[in-house]
């Protein structure tokens, strides 16, 4: 088992590294090609492309990740159930919002991009028809098949869009982009799969999978809706030019920063869902996990803030001038939630209460409606208004880690010595961009104090680390014995 975690993590790592790094990169070419108010158009459509995906999900791919089947035979029958009803509740979704996509468009502020929004929902059947594999490849720990298909599915949009950017499709670019990354991903999904539907279907059996995985589908649609609600309002109170300047400062820190919990991410939920029994080796499996994953996200997350306005010249240009503090602000909470909140909330999960999260998600749903009736009522300077939402989002985290500690009994001196080291070096790193940031800096030497100042992270984070014993082994291994 321990062999199998540690060669899903290498391949699940190596391929999201890559897939993620593909996202930020087609954001900073799109970013100088496109204007602002694009992005806010795009924004809104897939705000309900979206969450109709999420419906037709059904909780579907969480009961085949983390259900325990009692044969093979099962096993295939779930499988088949999930698949059609998948599949017939996104073709139902799709009709639904184009036969209203007068209604859809205007909900979301996009009067006028009707087209747009029914062309855009045709990814809502093609995602249906690969997400089940997907889950089941997750589930047997395919990682190395997950992330080339990921990979290809990135680059396709990437060829495609920006040609089509720079011809002058504006949206139009990114939704047929969208569309033929998402049929790429069907093609591969079947050439590396290994399910084939069949034609069975069982009423009983699908209320089983529902019961199972309701806590955890309300869970989704309440995360849908943090992430997607104040598009409502921003796009109503500030136009699009501002909410694209809202989502796409979000998405771009937050595409950078996931990247470093999405290294270990699928592993870990699969991993520590088999453990829920063995409280020791689920303790283990969470710090294993939450320590290597805050060694990158820690001190990301410090530097983004404090680099705000070189790396929002260097992500998006230097139209992009009005992104600077959300980018900052954003990237820093971010860090705190990936660094502990998402830990915490996933080992909730798989020790069975998703009813918790939600409650969380409700608590942190509810601070956040406040804000935007306030802001829909009374206005609000845009600045003001995302540094406050930023400030809203450490609601979350701070109430999975107080859930988590009641539910998983890991204390939390066992998180804060786990990651001490971390926090200590950061701290170190962080002094020294302050020293360098009393002298402005041009971008070259920016760039050349950045580098240093990761010098400085790792050399304090080695000497402090307990692990340094393995880290001195894993360079003279992967290495200097490799070049011997």
């Amino acid at each position: 088992m321990k062999n199998e975690i540690l060669h899903a993590v290498k391949w699940s790592a190596l391929c999201e590294v890559t897939a993620k790094i593909i996202s930020p990169i087609s954001t900073m070419i799109l970013a100088r090609i496109l204007a602002q108010e694009v992005f806010g158009i795009i924004a809104s459509l897939t705000a309900i492309t979206s969450l109709a995906d999420l419906l037709t999900d059904a909780g579907f791919n969480a009961y085949i990740v983390q259900h325990e089947f009692k044969n093979a035979s099962e096993k295939e029958q779930v499988y088949n159930i999930a698949f059609w009803s998948n599949l017939i509740l996104s073709l139902l979704s799709f009709m639904l919002i184009t036969v209203n996509r007068y209604f859809f468009a205007q909900l979301v502020g996009a009067q006028g991009y009707e087209k747009a929004l029914s062309v855009a929902c045709i990814v809502i059947p093609l995602t249906s028809i690969s997400s089940i594999e997907l889950a089941i490849m997750k589930r047997n720990l395919e990682f190395k098949s997950i992330g080339i298909i990921r990979i290809i599915s990135k680059v396709i949009p990437l060829l495609i869009t920006v040609p089509l950017a720079l011809l002058g499709f504006s949206y139009w670019s990114l939704i047929i982009g969208n569309l033929l990354g998402e049929s790429v991903n069907i093609i591969l999904c079947i050439k590396f799969g290994k399910f084939n539907p069949g034609l069975y279907y069982n009423i009983q059996t699908l209320k089983k999978i529902l019961d199972f995985s309701a806590w955890a589908y309300l869970e989704s649609i309440l995360e849908w809706l943090l992430s997607n609600i104040a598009i409502f309002t921003v796009g109503a109170v500030y136009g699009v030019y501002y909410l694209g300047i809202f989502k796409t400062g979000i998405n771009i820190i937050s595409q950078i920063l996931m990247s470093v919990y999405a290294l270990y991410a699928n592993v870990y939920k699969a991993a520590i869902a088999k453990e829920q029994n063995n409280l020791k080796k689920f303790k283990n499996v969470f710090l294993s996990f939450q320590r290597y994953t805050s060694i990158l996200s820690i001190p990301l997350g410090i530097g983004t803030f404090l680099y705000r306005e070189f790396i929002t010249g260097i992500m998006l240009g230097e139209k992009w001038g009005e992104a600077v503090n959300l980018i900052g602000m954003w990237g820093l909470v971010t860090m705190f939630s990936i660094s502990f909140g998402n830990f915490f909330s996933d080992a909730v999960r798989a020790k069975g209460y998703p009813r918790k999260l939600v409650i969380v998600d409700s608590i942190y749903l509810a601070s956040l409606l406040i804000l935007l009736r306030y802001v829909g009522e009374n206005g609000l300077e845009f600045d003001r208004f995302c540094l406050m939402y930023c400030l809203l989002k450490l609601v979350q985290p701070l109430l999975q880690i107080f859930i988590g500690i009641r539910t998983t009994k890991i204390k939390l001196i066992q998180v804060i010595r786990n990651c001490f080291p971390q926090l200590a070096a950061s701290a170190v790193m962080a002094a020294a961009i302050l020293l360098f940031q009393f002298s402005n800096l041009s971008k070259l030497k920016a760039l050349i104090s950045i580098f240093f100042c990761i010098i400085i992270y790792f050399i304090v984070f080695y000497m402090i680390t307990p692990d340094k014993k393995k880290f001195r082994g894993f360079w003279y291994n992967k290495i200097v014995r490799r070049n011997l």
